[in-house]
């Protein structure tokens, strides 16, 4: 279970202080040094030490999973603050090198990173943060070999259609017949809001009569500032045809032939919907996105 964000820190004061609720004990935290004055420096600094306290050989901390989930939780509340590029690769490296000192407590880190990391339904989830920490384990000989597969086909997935990445380009089979591709119709509109669904999917079916009632969204599409693309990727025309009339007539509402998106794993897509941002060179700006999060952007661009 994910347990609550009760990390407070006062990044631009200089005073970092656990919060008084914490269900867990929490490590004592280093002193962020008063040359630092921005909070993106402090973030920096604390995501470089915040482990510094810990010692991974005592299995009364390492080894117990509430205690872990607590303060990875507040250590990954820090990542928003601060350029986790320049910063995470070496610390996710020297915080798993740490736990080297004990399989079960490595093993049970990378569990947790992965839970509040990668898990959709996390509300530090951060896919570019995790592929940091799959990396440094991936590298690592100490994984269990158990678990090696794992966290490899994680990793190829985290590597796929990442944000800054030109989007990986696909035939789409249209309601009247006809055929495009993605990167075709993404030219056409300063945005493109791909949507990968099933039509049997209750989730899909609520985003999308959400999505329908945006007065802001219905504009941008009918200005041709913004694509919507709704794409079944598992190829099944009878499947498909169940859906036909339920994707808005202003969005381009089609579906993998032969079902080419899900079969050669073209797109990461944990849970239906999910939810990418295109722009028109075909660049990904978001990768699995929150709908409001996909929105927000879109509407901005």
């Amino acid at each position: 279970m994910l347990r609550a964000l009760t990390f407070s820190l006062a990044l631009a004061c200089g005073i970092c202080t656990a919060g008084a609720q914490s269900a867990e004990p929490e490590l004592r935290l280093p002193a962020i040094p008063d040359t630092l004055k921005s909070a993106p420096e402090r973030a920096a600094y604390l995501i470089a030490h915040f482990w510094d306290n810990m010692d991974f050989a005592d299995t009364t901390m390492s080894a117990n999973a509430q205690f872990m989930e607590q303060n990875f939780a507040n250590y990954a509340s820090l990542f928003p603050h601060t350029d986790i590029a320049a910063i995470l690769p070496d610390a996710a490296k020297s915080l798993m090198h740490r736990a080297e000192v004990n399989r079960n407590a490595y093993n049970l880190l990378a569990e947790t990173a992965d839970t509040y990391l990668y898990e959709p339904e996390s509300p530090v989830a951060n896919e570019g943060a995790y592929m940091y920490f799959l990396q440094a384990i991936n590298e690592s000989p100490f994984i269990d070999p158990a678990l090696r597969t794992r966290y490899e086909i994680q990793l190829q997935d985290v590597l796929k259609n990442r944000p800054g990445t030109k989007a990986t380009d696909f035939e789409i089979l249209l309601r009247d017949g006809t055929t495009a591709t993605l990167l075709e119709k993404c030219k056409s509109a300063k945005a493109t809001i791909l949507i990968f669904y099933d039509p049997e999917c209750e989730n899909c079916s609520r985003l999308v009569e959400e999505m329908r009632r945006d007065p802001d969204l219905n504009r941008a599409v009918s200005q041709r500032h913004l694509n919507i693309i709704a794409v079944y990727p598992d190829g099944d025309e009878e499947e498909f045809g169940k859906a036909e009339g339920k994707i808005p007539g202003g969005w381009i509402d089609g579906m993998s032939p032969d079902g080419k998106i899900s079969e050669e794993e073209l797109y990461s897509m944990p849970t239906f919907p999910t939810l990418y941002l295109i722009d028109a060179n075909g660049k990904v700006l978001i990768k699995n996105g929150r709908p409001a999060e996909v929105v927000d952007a879109a509407l901005s661009i």
